[in-house]
């Protein structure tokens, strides 16, 4: 079934749930996969809905990228792009998949014409990782684009169901997770505990 974009209430974005962050590469950790499981009911409870859109976003670079000026070397070509095998069955009923080359899904190719045409969306929901980077980066820049637009558009995230990098003594996981809890919540993002099926 193909969903009209402009008839959706409810927008999930799951972001960089792909091997170059949970499996292999300079910043993968394995442990950003401890969210795969409450990610799931919230792709299905999304996929059975109407008026509901998923949408898949992953990290895609190459040699020339920028970003990698700041960062290590990571998600580098396709195999590295692609979603973990545990969420990829999903894949095919997402509604698009998108590929940035940026921490910030909303500057991925097609992301900003496409919410230009969700006139009736809203709630978005924003799982994957990291928590203080492209989630955080994404849920920002979404608030602000919507205040720009003047929709009423609310954007929710379940702690449960995002996730950052642990490297010791450059970047700790839990004080980046609660950094990055607090300047969203300070921007009108809404966190929630826990995936709850009437939040979505």
């Amino acid at each position: 079934m193909i969903k009209d974009i402009r008839n959706m209430e409810e927008a999930l974005f799951q972001i960089d749930m792909n091997i170059g962050f949970c499996e292999d590469g300079n910043l993968a950790d394995p442990t950003i996969k401890g969210i795969v499981p409450n990610i799931i009911p919230i792709i299905r409870e999304t996929i059975k809905k109407k008026n509901a859109g998923y949408f898949v976003v992953n990290d895609k670079h190459t040699a020339n990228s920028v970003e990698l000026l700041r960062y290590l070397q990571h998600c580098m070509g396709d195999n590295e792009s692609k979603t973990i095998k545990e969420l990829a069955i999903y894949e095919e009923y997402a509604d698009r998949l998108f590929y940035k080359n940026s921490t910030c899904a909303l500057f991925a190719p097609g992301m900003m014409e496409m919410l230009m045409e969700m006139v009736n969306l809203k709630r978005v929901v924003i799982v994957g990782c990291c928590t203080d980077i492209c989630i955080q980066n994404f849920a920002i820049a979404l608030r602000n684009f919507f205040d720009e637009l003047n929709m009423n558009v609310e954007i929710i995230v379940p702690k449960n169901a995002v996730e950052t990098f642990h490297i010791v003594g450059i970047h700790d996981r839990e004080e980046n997770n609660e950094r990055a809890y607090t300047v969203m919540e300070n921007t009108g993002i809404k966190l929630v505990k826990t995936y709850k099926k009437e939040n979505i």
